[in-house]
Parts: C-alpha cells; sequence; structure tokens
C-alpha cells in the first residue's frame, strides 16, 4: 500500500505534462488569433497590448508572460505559417508547370485568406520599414522565404520555362514585388478582383520570363 501512491503520482505526471502543454499552446494561440484581428481592425499603431489582452479575455500579466511587444506577436505569427509557405512551395515546385501554380496559389491565398500575412501583409511592411527590431525579428522568415523562392526559379529555368540569361536575382527580386503589389492593391482596390485576374497576369509574366522562340528549338 505505501508503495501505491508514488506510483501513481508517477504514472500521472506525464499526462499532467501534457495536458498543461496543451493549455499553453492554446494560450498562446488565442492570443495570436486575438492580435490578428486587432491588427486587421485597427492597424499595427491603432492596436495596443490593452486591446488584443481584451480581444483574448485574459489580463495583461498573463499575456506578457508570452510575448512582451507587438513585435514579438507579429514575428510569431509570421513564423507560425512556415508550415503552410513549406508546403506551399513544395506543392508548386512538383508541379508540371511552376509558373502558372505559383500564380494560381496566390489566387487561391487572395481568395481564401489561408495565411493571416495575406491580410497582414502590407501592415507588417510598412512598420517594418521604420522598426527595426520588427525587421529583423521577420528577416529570417524572409531569408527562408526567398531561398525557397530562389531554388524554385532555378528548376522552372532548368524546365525551359524562364529563358537562362536572366539574372536569377533579378527575376526572384522582380517577382517578390509584385506579389507584394498583389497583396496591397487586393486590399486597397477590392474592384480589381485580383484573384481571378491572377491567370491573366500569369500570362503576362510567362511572356516576359520566357525563352526567345529559337532558343526553345535549340533546346529541342
Amino acid at each position: 500500500m505505501s508503495d501505491a501512491a508514488p506510483l501513481s503520482a508517477h504514472a500521472s505526471a506525464p499526462h499532467t505534462a501534457r495536458r498543461d502543454t496543451e493549455a499553453r499552446n492554446a494560450r498562446r494561440q488565442r492570443i495570436l488569433d486575438a492580435a490578428m484581428a486587432c491588427f486587421a481592425r485597427d492597424g499595427f499603431h491603432g492596436t495596443s497590448m490593452q486591446k488584443i489582452c481584451k480581444e483574448a479575455g485574459m489580463s495583461p500579466g498573463a499575456l506578457y508572460r508570452y510575448f512582451p511587444s507587438k513585435e514579438s506577436l507579429i514575428a510569431a505569427i509570421v513564423s507560425g505559417e512556415r508550415t503552410e509557405r513549406l508546403h506551399v512551395f513544395d506543392t508548386v515546385s512538383q508541379a508540371p508547370a511552376i509558373l502558372p501554380a505559383m500564380l494560381e496559389t496566390i489566387a487561391d491565398i487572395l481568395r481564401d485568406h489561408s495565411l493571416p500575412t495575406a491580410r497582414l501583409g502590407p501592415e507588417i511592411m510598412a512598420e517594418a520599414i521604420r522598426n527595426e527590431p520588427l525587421r529583423n525579428a521577420i528577416e529570417p522568415v524572409e531569408q527562408e522565404t526567398r531561398d525557397m523562392l530562389r531554388d524554385m526559379l532555378r528548376t522552372a529555368t532548368a524546365r525551359g520555362e524562364i529563358a537562362p540569361e536572366l539574372d536569377s536575382e533579378d527575376v526572384l527580386v522582380m517577382l517578390q514585388i509584385m506579389g507584394d503589389g498583389v497583396v496591397l492593391h487586393h486590399q486597397l482596390h477590392p474592384e480589381w478582383n485580383m484573384p481571378d485576374r491572377m491567370r491573366r497576369l500569369g500570362v503576362l509574366i510567362q511572356r516576359m520570363l520566357a525563352p526567345h522562340p529559337h532558343q526553345t528549338k535549340a533546346q529541342d
């Protein structure tokens, strides 16, 4: 009898630890959801930590235990999309034609809001211009995204979708600028119907990047 209690306590410890971890993760996600709602509604500067506390239904002390600043919240939101970003790049890389698949994926993201930064991207970029801590916090994610895009464009060039004489870094920068512009104008000009327009814009992009006919014949 004397040994039963310690054995029972040891057996329940992993379950208790798991429940505690799940509770912490749930509270953390509740804060992130509240922050995304506030940032989307009121902007970065219009959102205070107090507003996020109210939206999340928790005290400032509880929130600050997870996130000490708005910058840390944005960094967590961006980092939290990593798995989905990896899946998107993997799916596009395996498509028969990379450029059309990439543009169709952008249209799906705009249409379905599957990535929070599709809504918050312009707000994050505008703030990062003047907020060095925020810029430093999100730069590792930005660099990883650039690296994945670079690899994807190399694959597209090897497949004959992109003219080999084009500088790969120039193509990468151009597509990033265009992608950011699409996200911005999707919010600024909803009447432009960017998701449905992406296919037609894709035709223009493919024409810009495609090898010249004589290069295609030479490859054949």
